[in-house]
């Protein structure tokens, strides 16, 4: 709906200046697009809700063709805090102003008769004649008020197409996404759950907006890591068949021991029984068959989450290129041969120091394998990259951009999203480390204490690079402390409510709404709001998208359920004149709430 209003401004400015022969004044849909990477900022008018601004500029510009200027104009839409003001407001006038150089309201009344007139002949053919009842100037701004017509028809066809509610067009932009990452050397702990949760729903609503979003998971299983899972692997088998262990590093936890017992399964006891005192074939074996085991353990991990990648992207097999890759930042100058090693002259690029890539003694560095990747994903064409790490890894993006750029490529394109850490609570005390993962609190030790879709909403609640903290005993209360229960709460009341009424569907869809939103009692006004209020899906889902700010979602989500239910205490609902309106409306908020919960991966219940 925000969208439907902001596009009737922007073709209703368009036609007001080509009235006055401006055409010189190029007027733009506008994007808060992610993609481009721009920060908005603006003073807020008191009038106006502080999350509302969305962008509003003008840029000169001179036409190839015509040696007149041009001006870009880019319209703001906002929501007016005082809800007597309408639904929603334009700053349209003072922008203008400065351009025309003419009275402010003069301009706002010259443009309110203009956009009403606007209105009536360009939507009279329409089911809802016009979308505005009223177009007001007030003190420079424009306040407009939908059409009672306008809101039915919108909540019409949101029911008679819940499938395509808040979706958006094909945006024809291929994105890759990558997150997770996680070396393969023991189950996911709380740590990775952030950036996966975040990913995988970041991914669930680009799609649901049109855009082609892939999710790849970076397999880590070339180098130390693995080396060292394969030692680990055998010394808990040579504990387990009395034969001597080796020295070295090793991961502790009792998953280690379980996968020593099915490795003595899978390659027998006499396997490990070998004369060869370094072990070094049967560490490679090992090493190669732990790691299938530990990222199948991830996957079942993932699941539980229901998180599904695309691709999963081996760092060994990529290393087949490495020879290539070498070549490439050779020949664009990238490269420095010094006491032996090889060096990332990332400082021309604005890092802070060159990085190691090959060691004195030949040996390639974690970074390396990293440039490998991203050129193996740049090679792939994708419009837009995002990489979703810790916040440990805050100065690798430097490094990772000048790597980019000297294989030719715009490190711009590459957008790199930070999940700062999280601590768990239990009854106000640190949660409990588990035994089978030695000193790491599990994802799937957790989701088993407090179910998926809980862990998944509180870890969505807040902004990905601001810490995180919870107790998960909050999440088993069944009271508005609770947002997953009290989301569902709502959802659950609606569908008993629906169940209880003794109208059908049918009849409940035909109901012509006019007469309870035309009321001007409480009861009119607060149905007005929910549909105001479920309708605004759409809007919220590109914001959080192109925000990156997901918790948003959550908020709608919370504040939606908050509004229904302070509706559902307020007003009597069944056998009552207006049953069958309430009850479409309801449908409508029903829609909302299951379609955000499953954006953030949730299904939603009809009964508690």
């Amino acid at each position: 709906m925000y969208y439907k209003v902001k596009e009737f401004l922007t073709e209703a400015t368009k036609a007001y200046l080509s009235s006055i022969d401006r055409t010189d004044i190029v007027v733009q849909q506008g994007t808060n697009n992610a993609l481009n990477q721009k920060k908005i900022s603006s003073k807020h008018n008191a009038n106006i809700s502080q999350d509302s601004m969305i962008e509003s500029k003008t840029e000169s510009k001179k036409d190839s063709n015509s040696s007149q200027e041009k001006i870009n104009l880019i319209i703001a839409l906002e929501h007016p805090k005082d809800k007597r003001h309408g639904h929603f407001a334009t700053p349209l006038c003072f922008t203008l102003t400065k351009i025309l150089r003419t009275n402010p309201k003069v301009l706002a009344q010259s443009l309110q008769d203009f956009f009403m007139q606007y209105d009536l002949d360009s939507n009279s053919t329409k089911p809802f004649k016009k979308m505005f009842s009223s177009i007001e100037a007030l003190n420079g701004y424009l306040n407009l008020t939908l059409t009672h017509s306008f809101l039915t028809y919108m909540l019409e066809v949101a029911l008679q197409s819940p499938k395509d509610f808040a979706k958006g067009e094909c945006k024809n932009t291929k994105i890759l996404l990558e997150y997770v990452s996680a070396n393969p050397t023991g189950p996911l702990h709380i740590g990775h759950a952030r950036g996966a949760i975040f990913g995988s729903v970041l991914q669930r609503i680009g799609k649901r907006l049109g855009y082609d979003i892939k999710g790849e998971y970076y397999v880590n299983d070339a180098g130390s890591q693995i080396d060292m899972l394969a030692l680990s692997v055998y010394n808990s088998a040579a504990k387990i068949l009395n034969l001597e262990s080796l020295s070295g590093e090793v991961y502790k936890g009792e998953y280690i021991d379980s996968v020593a017992q099915d490795a003595i399964k899978h390659f027998g006891e006499s396997f490990f029984r070998t004369a060869d005192s370094q072990k070094t074939d049967i560490l490679q074996k090992i090493g190669l068959y732990a790691k299938d085991m530990m990222l199948e353990v991830i996957k079942e991990n993932l699941a539980s989450l229901s998180i599904d990648f695309d691709y999963f992207v081996s760092e060994k097999e990529l290393y087949t290129r490495f020879d290539d890759t070498m070549k490439t930042l050779e020949a664009h100058n990238a490269l420095l041969h010094q006491d032996g090693a090889i060096w990332l002259q990332s400082t021309l690029k604005g890092d802070e120091k060159d990085r190691v890539l090959v060691r004195d003694n030949g040996m390639p560095t974690y970074m390396a394998g990293d440039i490998i990747y991203h050129k193996d994903k740049f090679d792939r064409d994708y419009n837009h990259y995002i990489n979703i790490w810790g916040a440990d890894h805050h100065g690798y993006i430097a490094r990772i951009k000048a790597s980019i750029d000297f294989l030719g490529f715009d490190s711009n394109n590459l957008e790199v999203l930070l999940a700062q850490m999280v601590s768990l609570l239990k009854d106000g005390q640190p949660y409990k480390m588990s035994k089978r993962a030695g000193n790491f609190i599990l994802i799937q030790d957790v989701v088993n204490d407090i179910g998926a879709d809980s862990l998944k909403f509180v870890f969505l609640s807040k902004s990905l690079d601001t810490h995180l903290e919870f107790d998960v005993q909050d999440l088993s209360k069944e009271d508005s402390s609770n947002p997953v229960f009290y989301i569902n709460y709502a959802n659950a009341r609606i569908h008993t409510l629906l169940e209880k009424s003794s109208l059908s569907l049918e009849d409940i869809n035909k109901t012509d709404l006019s007469t309870l939103l035309d009321s001007n009692d409480s009861l009119g006004q607060d149905s007005m709001q929910l549909i105001l209020q479920s309708l605004g899906l759409f809007y919220v889902l590109n914001q959080s998208y192109e925000e990156r700010a997901l918790q948003k979602l959550c908020e709608y989500l919370k504040n939606l359920a908050k509004s229904f239910h302070t509706f559902y205490n307020a007003h009597r609902i069944l056998q009552t004149q207006h049953e069958a309106g309430i009850l479409k409306i309801f449908l409508l908020v029903s829609l909302s709430l299951t379609t955000g919960f499953n954006m953030l991966g949730i299904e939603i219940k009809t009964k508690m």
